[in-house]
């Protein structure tokens, strides 16, 4: 059994967790710091982690070997988790947090069997999770149906992005985001 493996299958199935950001107090306690100061406390001090992670190169499980030299996927998705929390709603988030979560894992699991099921199962099941997360969080519409359609593809093209610059974990949650936040700002 690959233990890193198993590790990065649990953590992106937690990622839908992490919303629980939206429903903490603001300020996080009586006279305590907002909850926007307290992330970007929280995202410095990832940021510095990673400065030194590249500088001293340790070995952390579940990290995959390429990582050692570039932005790890956990930093990444970290990012990500910050634009989506200053900028973008719970109902444009949960689709995209549920989204990278669960149909990432899966795209690769079907990719490492190169099964013919790719792109097609996690073409349904993000759909799916869009589709079903927005209609019950901002109710159902036509901007639900329009945001789930095109949603779903930008998520599944922007996971097939490979780039040392940036992981498909940031993009999986930001395309999606901003194809959702176009459609509920743009359409009438």
């Amino acid at each position: 059994m690959d233990t890193g493996r198993v590790l990065r299958r649990i953590v992106h199935v937690s990622t839908p967790l992490f919303l629980v950001y939206y429903f903490l107090p603001d300020p996080l306690w009586t006279g305590g710091p907002t909850r926007v100061l307290t992330l970007i406390v929280i995202m410095a001090v990832v940021l510095i982690a990673e400065v030194l992670r590249l500088a001293y190169k340790p070995k952390i499980i579940g990290m995959r070997e390429y990582e050692k030299y570039q932005v790890s996927a956990a930093a990444w998705a970290g990012i990500g988790m910050t634009i989506t929390f200053l900028f973008f709603p719970f109902g444009y988030a949960a689709p995209a947090f549920m989204g990278m979560g669960w149909v990432d894992p899966v795209i690769g699991d079907l990719r490492r069997k190169s099964s013919s099921l790719y792109p097609y199962v996690p073409l349904v099941l993000y759909f799916l999770i869009a589709i079903v997360s927005m209609s019950v969080i901002i109710g159902p519409s036509i901007k639900v149906i329009i945001a789930s359609l095109l949603a779903t593809p930008a998520a599944i093209w922007a996971e097939r992005l490979k780039s040392k610059y940036v992981d498909d974990d940031f993009l999986m949650m930001v395309v999606p985001l901003i194809v959702i936040a176009s459609v509920f700002e743009v359409l009438p």
